[in-house]
């Protein structure tokens, strides 16, 4: 997927670069938003809305029901792990595992 550095608007007042974005969480209808510089936002939108605006700036993929990465950002992964270079360990879904193991395999 295309990098990019442009700036983007998610809702009226929050911007960022998507390049920064380490991951993402839901919570219910929010959405917090972590970035590499060490900014977290919590955004009033579902995962798929913000998900919808960050897929074509960058490289992300869904890993589980609450959280989705920047794969720019994943130091290593192992079975039932993920790890990003801040040293966050995910665990992905079981249904996500095989599409993760066939991406770094």
């Amino acid at each position: 997927m295309k990098k990019s550095n442009k700036l983007i608007f998610l809702g009226a007042k929050t911007s960022l670069f998507p390049a920064e974005v380490t991951h993402l969480e839901a919570e219910i209808n929010y959405t917090k938003v972590y970035t590499a510089n060490g900014q977290n936002l919590v955004l009033s939108s579902t995962m798929k809305s913000v998900m919808e605006c960050l897929q074509e700036h960058g490289d992300f993929i869904r890993i589980s029901r609450k959280h989705v990465v920047n794969m720019e950002f994943v130091k290593s992964t192992r079975k039932d792990s993920l790890t990003l270079i801040n040293g966050l360990k995910l665990n992905p879904s079981r249904r996500k595992r095989r599409q993760l193991n066939h991406l770094f395999s």
